[in-house]
């Protein structure tokens, strides 16, 4: 009689394939769902930086004039400009002639669903989907961080990047280079 070589065991293989499968989709669905992070990345802010954010929002807001025409452009912001930086672009784009969507939605996905009684008496019966609200104007975003006495300033409009640093000497900020634009 010869030996068996390979032994048939019933295994627990029948268990962790599923349970494996089920990990992976669930990791790529939450890779899905993040987005690029925007918005303020300076902690504890000096109290200069009000007027720093004003007179980067006003060089900003020259550059994207330089590219895009005032009157006829509308942008839409892709996150919650709750900092000085986001407020002062916003009224600058503004006092220049540009449409400004903002985004109000919360910074979770899954509580914009759950609406408050207050809100249910006043809303028709009729749920909006995201998809049936059509905004025309081009996505716009702002990372704005800081590292010591230089700040770097990052405007993305749709696919394209305007990136400049800047540098605060003596209470006053002042552009430490030229725009770098990337596509």
């Amino acid at each position: 009689m010869l030996p068996r070589l390979h032994v048939i065991k019933p295994s627990k293989c029948f268990v962790i394939k599923p349970v494996l499968i089920c990990t992976v989709i669930l990791l790529l669905l939450g890779g899905c769902a993040m987005t690029q992070p925007y918005g303020s990345f300076i902690q504890n802010p000096s109290p200069a930086f009000d007027q720093y954010s004003e007179v980067m929002a006003a060089d900003v807001t020259d550059q994207i004039g330089r590219l895009y025409p005032a009157a006829s452009t509308q942008f839409n912001l892709r996150h919650n400009a709750n900092d000085a930086f986001g407020q002062a672009l916003i009224d600058k784009l503004r006092s220049d002639g540009f449409a400004v969507l903002e985004n109000v939605s919360p910074a979770n996905s899954f509580l914009a669903a759950i609406q408050s009684p207050e809100d249910s008496e006043n809303a028709s019966n009729t749920p909006i989907s995201g998809e049936a609200i059509q905004h025309n104007g081009l996505a716009l975003g702002y990372i704005i961080d800081q590292s010591g006495d230089l700040y770097h300033v990052s405007i993305m409009i749709e696919d394209q990047q305007l990136t400049r640093a800047f540098i605060a000497q003596s209470g006053q900020i002042q552009p430490a280079g030229l725009w770098v634009r990337k596509e």
